[in-house]
């Protein structure tokens, strides 16, 4: 995944319509003088914030398992049938010799 994509979404800033409603949100909050108000306000905003942990990390997690997928599909497969076998076969054999040349070079 490119570096540019992703995080850049993650740490872009806000539409402007977005930052006046969180101000105003905030604004709101400094004012009031009711606790009981503000501990509402501070229990919805951390149940919000777990929702919204919960979505992301499964959006993370979804994403993780489709570029695998992907990644599978475009690593070409090893075929196992015809000339692929007796190519497979020369290549043991070729490996085979080599390692009895070495082992006739260096007896134990």
């Amino acid at each position: 995944m490119k570096d540019d994509g992703f995080m850049k979404m993650i740490g872009s800033k806000l539409p402007p319509e977005t930052e006046l409603a969180v101000e105003m949100r905030c604004r709101e909050v400094w004012a009031c003088e009711d606790i009981e108000q503000i501990k509402a306000f501070c229990i919805d905003l951390m149940k919000n914030h777990a929702r919204a942990e919960a979505v992301l990390s499964t959006a993370m997690m979804r994403v993780i398992e489709l570029e695998s997928r992907l990644s599978a599909i475009k690593t070409p497969t090893r075929k196992h049938t015809g000339i692929y076998r007796v190519r497979w076969w020369i290549e043991q054999l070729h490996m085979h010799w080599k390692y009895r040349k070495v082992t006739k070079k260096y007896p134990k």
